[in-house]
C-alpha cells in the first residue's frame, strides 16, 4: 500500500472555532478578474535552453506563504460544554498550533487559491508576500472534495497575479516547475516534468474527486497550495501531496497537483455562489475486463459499465439501462468509471449533456439533463437546485472525513454545520461542528431535507448533538 503525505508542515489539529468566512458582498464575476492564457505550448522548438528565468519572473511573486493558526483541543468534555452553553472560559489557556503552506494569487484584487487541508482547521489565517508584508486573510470557501480552498486579502495596491493555462492540454514530458515555501526555508523553485496525468482512484480524498497531475518536480512539506507552472510560467496545477516509500517523509520524486482547470472551476463557484454545485447522473458504474467487454460488445476496456440505474434520476429519465457501456460524454472519450464520475461532477446542475453508449453491441446516444449532487451523493431536486438552509449557515451531510474533523460518533446521524458567517443571526446559537439530527421532529440527512423541514416566520425545534451531548435548541427563523 503506497504512503501518501500532504505537503503541509502542520500538526494534526482540532479547533473549536471556524476560520472567518467572507461575508456576503456584491456579485463577483471571476472571469473578469483572472487572466487565462489557453494557448498550447510550442513543443517544436529546438535548441539549447540555458535558463527559464524570464518565464518565471511573473509567476514567482504570485506564490505566497500561508500561515494557519489553530487552537488545540485539550479541554475536557465538561469544560467544552460549559464554554458552549454558558460562555464560561476555561482556567487553562489553549495552546496555539501553527501550520505552514503556500498559496497562489490568481487575481490582482487578492483572490488566492490554496489547499483545503492547509487551512481547514485554522482559527486565523495570514498570508506573506515577496515584499515580506503580511496580510490577514479571509476564508471565502472550501471544497474538501477536491482539497481546494479560496482566500481573499484586502489591499489598496494591485497584487502580482499568475496567468492560468489550460491544464487539459498538458502532456507527459512537459517541463514544469513547483513554486512554494518548502519546510519554511523561503520561496523555492524546483524543476521536473509531467510524469503522468489523470491519476485517479488513489484513495487520498475519501469520497472526493481525484484527477491529479503527477510530477517529479521536488515537492516537500510547506509546498501544499503552491503553484505548478509550465515552461511559460503559467499555472497548470496546485501542488497538493507527495507519495513516500514509508521509510522517509521527504520527496522521492512522486508529487501530485490538482489541475488548474478543476481548481478554477471550484474557485468560480465559491466566489460567485458560496458553494460548489456538481452534476449528478444517477448510475452505479464499474470497470470493464476482457470478458465483460466481449459480452457487451465493446472493442476496448475503456468506458464505464452501468450496473445500476437509480429510480427518479436523470439517467432513469433518459432511458439509460443496466448493461449499457458509457463510452463518450459530449464527444469526449470516457476512459474509466472514475473518468466519467469526474466529467459528470464537473458539469453544472440543469446542464444538458450527450452520452454515447454501447447497448446490445450497438452504439446509441442519449441526451441527459443533469440534477445536482448532494453532499452524500443524493439528488437535490432540479426544481430547486440551489436550496439553502439558514442565512450564513452552511451544512453538509455527514461523511467519514467530516465525522473525523468534528469528532462525531458513528451513532449520530444528521447534517453537520461546516461554516457560520460572522454576520449570521445564528452565529452564537449554531456553532461549527454541531450536528442537526432533526428539525420539528423530522429527521434530516441533507441540506435539502433540512431546508424543507424548516418553518419560516416561526420558532423551530432542533434536536442537536455537540461534543458528545444531545439537546434541543429553539431556533427562530424569519
Amino acid at each position: 500500500m503506497p504512503n501518501f503525505k500532504l505537503a503541509l508542515s502542520c500538526a494534526s489539529l482540532v479547533c473549536l472555532v471556524a476560520a472567518p468566512i467572507l461575508a456576503a458582498q456584491e456579485a463577483v464575476n471571476v472571469a473578469d478578474l483572472v487572466e487565462i492564457d489557453a494557448a498550447p505550448l510550442d513543443r517544436s522548438q529546438a535548441g539549447r535552453v540555458v535558463s527559464y528565468s524570464d518565464s518565471l519572473t511573473e509567476a514567482r511573486p504570485a506564490v505566497v506563504s500561508v500561515y494557519a493558526k489553530s487552537l488545540s483541543s485539550s479541554l475536557s468534555r465538561e469544560e467544552l460544554l460549559m464554554q458552549q452553553l454558558f460562555g464560561v472560559r476555561p482556567r487553562r489557556q489553549q495552546a496555539p498550533q501553527f501550520g505552514l503552506g503556500s498559496g497562489v494569487i490568481v487575481s490582482g484584487n487578492g483572490y488566492i487559491i490554496t489547499n483545503n487541508h492547509v487551512i481547514s482547521r485554522a482559527d486565523e489565517i495570514k498570508v506573506q508576500l515577496d515584499s515580506q508584508r503580511i496580510y490577514d486573510a479571509v476564508l471565502v470557501g472550501t471544497d474538501p472534495s477536491t482539497d481546494i480552498a479560496v482566500l481573499k486579502i484586502e489591499t489598496e495596491v494591485e497584487l502580482p497575479s499568475i496567468k492560468l493555462a489550460d491544464s487539459d492540454q498538458i502532456e507527459v514530458g512537459d517541463v514544469v516547475f513547483a513554486i512554494g515555501n518548502p519546510l519554511g526555508v523561503g520561496k523555492t523553485v524546483t524543476m521536473g516534468i509531467v510524469s503522468a496525468t489523470k491519476r485517479q482512484e488513489m484513495g487520498v480524498i475519501a469520497g472526493g474527486f481525484e484527477n491529479f497531475i503527477q510530477t517529479d518536480a521536488p515537492i516537500n512539506s510547506g509546498n501544499s497550495g503552491g503553484a505548478l507552472v509550465d515552461a511559460k510560467g503559467r499555472l497548470i496545477g496546485i501542488n497538493t501531496l507527495i507519495q513516500t516509500d514509508g521509510a522517509s517523509t521527504g520527496n522521492i520524486g512522486i508529487g501530485f497537483a490538482v489541475p488548474v482547470n478543476l481548481a478554477y472551476s471550484v474557485m468560480t463557484d465559491l466566489v460567485e455562489t458560496g458553494a460548489v454545485s456538481r452534476g449528478f447522473l444517477g448510475v452505479g458504474i464499474e470497470s470493464l475486463d476482457e470478458d465483460k467487454a466481449e459480452f457487451f460488445g465493446v472493442d476496448s476496456l475503456n468506458g464505464a459499465l452501468v450496473n445500476q440505474v437509480n429510480p427518479n434520476t436523470p439517467a432513469a429519465e433518459a432511458g439509460i439501462l443496466a448493461g449499457d457501456v458509457i463510452v463518450e460524454l459530449d464527444g469526449v472519450a470516457v476512459d474509466s468509471p472514475s473518468d466519467l464520475r469526474i466529467k459528470i461532477a464537473a458539469r453544472k446542475p440543469g446542464e444538458t449533456v450527450s452520452i454515447a453508449l454501447i447497448r446490445e453491441k450497438t452504439r446509441e446516444e442519449v441526451v441527459v439533463v443533469l440534477a445536482e449532487r448532494g453532499g452524500d451523493g443524493q439528488i437535490i431536486s432540479s426544481a430547486n437546485p440551489n436550496a439553502r438552509f439558514l442565512k450564513g449557515v452552511s451544512v453538509a451531510s455527514l461523511t467519514d472525513e467530516l465525522r473525523a474533523d468534528h469528532q462525531v460518533g458513528d451513532e449520530v446521524q444528521g447534517v453537520v454545520i461546516t461554516a457560520v458567517q460572522d454576520d449570521s443571526p445564528y452565529v452564537r446559537l449554531l456553532p461549527v461542528g454541531m450536528v442537526i439530527q432533526s428539525i420539528n421532529g423530522k429527521q434530516v440527512r441533507s441540506e435539502q431535507e433540512a431546508a424543507q423541514a424548516l418553518k419560516r416566520d416561526a420558532k423551530n425545534m432542533f434536536h442537536v448533538a455537540f461534543r458528545g451531548v444531545n439537546r434541543w435548541v429553539g431556533v427562530e427563523v424569519d
